[in-house]
């Protein structure tokens, strides 16, 4: 058995609409893989190609171009449907169904038997809607309707959990409730690929993430990898200005320096870290007394938005 649940290479997507059939490049060669067991996030601004590329996965829609594996499968093979869990960013449900009812239907279509309505009842007390077992879908609250759509998508105990924007609608509670739903299923074996714009929950639930921006996929791995390279040093010391020092070091346009009254404020980036040492070694013989020296880590939205910007610099 492979290593990787979902496997994509140079997955693109065109459609062509409006009555002059203008054509829109939703994804543009994205490539990536899932392996089995992990928790892996899919983060991107809106209209980025998340949902996009969610769909050509569940098989809603077809790729253009690319090759695409699923459990094994080249493409998306009818047998991944019953081992695939899968919640939309919108559901659209029964209104006149209840809690109870919605979900023994898709206990149905997953073939599970007569013992169905202990796992609907389990999934209704997961989610936090016991409560409303008998109460009609059209009288549910966004927030309520997301957490029915988080069971629907467990309820047949699938290999592959797929989720777009699980978290959205969903108050603090409900966002910790879904991930702690996220982790144990995870536990239990399954993989989880979802798709969120709310990058802190991103970080403390996925194992790995890809960036996707404009239909291209711009980076993909660990939180460590990604944000080890975004760390920088901040040093501070002490004493009076010498203004040789302060040009020496800011040749190198990885450091910067700002200097105040008896204090001199000094920002290596990653590329120049190696060079704190001779720094600060430097800067003792210059007559400087070391305040502090300090690792300062990057989070995802600082990732997030330095990509953002470099897109923007390149004109892209």
């Amino acid at each position: 058995m492979s290593d990787e649940i979902i496997e994509l290479k140079e997955l693109c997507k065109t459609f062509y609409v409006g009555f002059r059939r203008r054509q829109v490049d939703a994804v543009k060669g994205v490539s990536f893989s899932v392996r089995r067991g992990e928790i892996f996030g899919l983060i991107g601004p809106n209209g980025a190609g998340k949902t996009t590329t969610i769909k050509m996965l569940t098989g809603l829609i077809k790729p253009t171009s690319g090759t695409m594996k699923i459990m094994g499968f080249d493409g998306f093979d009818r047998r991944c449907s019953r081992k695939l869990g899968y919640l939309p960013e919108i559901s659209y449900y029964y209104e006149s169904l209840t809690a109870f009812e919605i979900l023994d239907f898709y206990a149905k279509l997953y073939g599970m038997g007569r013992d169905r309505a202990k796992a609907v009842d389990y999934w209704l007390e997961r989610v936090g809607m016991s409560h409303a077992r008998n109460k009609r879908l059209g009288q549910f609250s966004k927030g309520m309707l997301q957490r029915i759509g988080l069971a629907q998508a467990l309820i047949g105990d699938p290999e592959l959990v797929i989720l777009d924007e699980p978290q959205s609608g969903l108050d603090p509670i409900g966002r910790r409730d879904v991930a702690d739903i996220i982790r144990e299923s995870q536990n239990k074996g399954k993989t989880i690929f979802f798709s969120s714009h709310i990058l802190p929950d991103v970080e403390r639930l996925c194992d790995r993430v890809g960036v996707i921006r404009n239909g291209r996929m711009e980076v993909t791995g660990t939180l460590h990898e990604l944000l080890s390279s975004e760390k920088h040093i901040e040093i501070v010391l002490r004493g009076r200005t010498v203004p040789e020092f302060v040009e020496k070091s800011q040749a190198d346009p990885c450091i910067s320096c700002v200097p105040k009254e008896n204090e001199l404020s000094i920002t290596l980036e990653p590329k120049a870290g190696i060079r704190v040492n001779d720094l600060l070694m430097e800067a003792i013989a210059q007559g400087y007394t070391v305040e502090h020296v300090m690792e300062c880590g990057a989070d995802l939205e600082d990732l997030f938005v330095k990509k953002r910007d470099t897109r923007a610099a390149e004109g892209d």
